[in-house]
């Protein structure tokens, strides 16, 4: 079960993880309030109750813990700016609380995304230029799977259960069509640039440049990734859905159609441009699934042919 943590405030979200410390560590986390502390959200003098396990490999010492939220849904821990964060304005704080003997621990809860390889350098870049020897960055993968999952009274206390709803939609059903996508697409006839001039009338119809000002595509991303990649296999998606024997495929398109359409209404605030949209609708699908190797590139190529055919999207 995923959380939608970025519709929480960065208060609400600071005060979790002060309760989540509270159950790894003990009952002596005290908080900090906001700029008071040099960018500290909470401290911890003591040997850890659970952390990073119950065994006797126990933290031990002064812990800093700090909690930094973000709106963006698909905000991940390699992103620059969050790396030039890290390096420019929290690295200076804790390498002088480690000089004053301040700090033997730093624990760093995010509700970015935690991705292995770019979050262990970073903890690794931390622990070499402070000298604090025990780092740690728990992304919103670990606060959903180990700290909210199994504990529904963190849940009810917070009331994430109302953050269940956000962005969810039926993705096994785009993956199916996916797949099916994939094993058909060597077999379908190609005729790019005859289809290409009757995807120009169409768009010309429905006004697609006014259709971009209503939705907030930008015009960089509408012209490199639309038009530029994924414009010219646009006839062998209409070609696929009109082959009968995909009906079955065909009413699965419409389904999750409809449904992405009212998710997208009701949710289009949580984002800023519709781009934005069509990364976090991908990355939910394709992270982790191996079932849609050499054909990821296929899920953004339907999701830009739902929205010229106006399925998603204000029209």
């Amino acid at each position: 079960m995923n959380y939608f943590l970025e519709e929480l405030d960065s208060g609400t979200f600071e005060k979790l993880t002060n309760t989540f410390c509270q159950q790894l560590l003990g009952m002596g986390v005290i908080s900090f309030s906001e700029g008071k502390d040099g960018g500290r959200d909470g401290v911890f003098t003591g040997r850890a109750e659970r952390f990073p396990s119950d065994t006797d490999q126990r933290w031990e010492g002064k812990f800093i813990i700090q909690a930094k939220h973000t709106s963006n849904p698909v905000a991940s821990c390699s992103d620059g700016e969050f790396q030039r964060l890290i390096q420019n304005e929290e690295i200076p704080k804790l390498k002088k609380l480690r000089q004053d003997g301040a700090v033997d621990c730093y624990l760093l809860f995010t509700n970015r995304k935690y991705s292995g390889i770019a979050g262990e350098a970073l903890c690794e870049k931390i622990r070499k230029e402070t000298g604090i020897p025990n780092v740690a960055i728990i992304g919103k993968e670990t606060i959903n799977n180990q700290y909210l999952n199994s504990n529904k009274n963190i849940v009810r206390q917070y009331q994430l259960d109302m953050l269940r709803i956000p962005f969810d939609f039926s993705d096994e059903e785009i993956k199916n069509i996916i797949v099916a996508l994939k094993q058909h697409w060597p077999a379908i006839s190609d005729d790019v640039k005859r289809q290409a001039e009757a995807l120009k009338y169409d768009f010309d119809k429905i006004k697609i440049d006014e259709k971009n000002t209503k939705n907030g595509l930008g015009e960089a991303y509408y012209v490199n990734e639309l038009l530029g990649r994924s414009l010219m296999d646009f006839n062998k998606i209409q070609a696929f859905l009109d082959n009968p024997i995909n009906d079955t495929i065909k009413e699965q398109y419409f389904d999750i159609a409809v449904e992405l359409s009212n998710i997208i209404t009701m949710k289009r605030s949580n984002f800023a441009a519709f781009e934005e949209i069509f990364l976090y609708i991908y990355k939910r699908i394709c992270d982790g699934n191996t079932a849609l190797l050499g054909g990821k590139r296929h899920v953004i190529t339907l999701l830009h042919y739902m929205y010229v055919e106006c399925l998603i999207g204000e029209k």
